[in-house]
């Protein structure tokens, strides 16, 4: 019995000691769930999105780390609301680029921007 007990805390031991403090994610997530709530709130003006959006992204330069899917996605929506098609366009392509999956709701995304509908 007290080898099975002395097992258990030992085998504990160890893993409390292999654990870190902040599990390592494929994305770095940040704030920008918060921020992307903000959007669908408006509970902050579309130029404070934005300034947080690009925050975001430069947090993910400095750390060397991956966008959370959807990102540039939403940086382009938000470009799109202000009228920096250009802007937009290249975060849609970021995306993309990024996320081969979301391809064909990028490609609508630039068409309906091309034709004046965010």
């Amino acid at each position: 019995m007290k080898t099975i007990l002395l097992s258990i805390v030992a085998a504990y031991l160890l893993n409390a000691c292999t654990s870190s403090s902040s599990p390592n994610t494929l994305y770095h997530w940040g704030k920008y769930q918060s921020i992307q709530h903000q959007a669908f709130d408006d509970s902050k003006p579309l130029p404070e999105q934005i300034q947080a959006m690009e925050e975001y992204f430069n947090q993910i330069t400095s750390n060397q780390t991956h966008a959370a899917p959807g990102a540039h996605a939403h940086l382009g929506m938000l470009y799109t609301k202000l009228g920096r098609l250009g802007d937009a366009g290249t975060q849609f392509d970021l995306e993309k680029q990024l996320f081969p999956e979301s391809g064909h709701y990028m490609d609508f995304l630039k068409n309906n921007m091309s034709k004046g509908q965010p």
